[in-house]
């Protein structure tokens, strides 16, 4: 299984879902209930436009599925996990609004 470090991530700072997908070798259903459990998970869908997702997203999605697949947690056990890893990793503004100006 791919984790963070064995996956080259492109060195861009926003990724549409297709990539998110193929990046972490997903399909898209599974990438969208991962949405659903994990809320701060990508950037909501854009006014008319596809999902985005932030560089760190997709690190992010890529430790998920280490976590599920690999240590055999349960969504629970993950989402405890990575709130230990990172207490503060409720999305910030300043991270929002930088997306924003982005996508324009």
């Amino acid at each position: 299984m791919p984790t963070v470090d064995s996956v080259e991530i492109p060195n861009r700072s926003l990724f549409r879902q297709p990539e998110v997908c193929e990046i972490a070798k997903v399909q898209p259903y599974v990438l969208r209930s991962w949405e659903a459990e994990f809320p701060d998970l990508g950037v909501a869908k854009t006014a008319g436009g596809p999902r985005v997702y932030r560089r760190v997203d997709v690190e992010r999605v890529l430790r998920l599925k280490h976590l599920l697949y690999v240590e055999g947690l349960t969504l629970a056990g993950a989402r405890r996990k990575l709130s230990e890893e990172h207490p503060d990793a409720t999305a910030d503004s300043s991270a929002l609004n930088e997306v924003a100006e982005l996508l324009g």
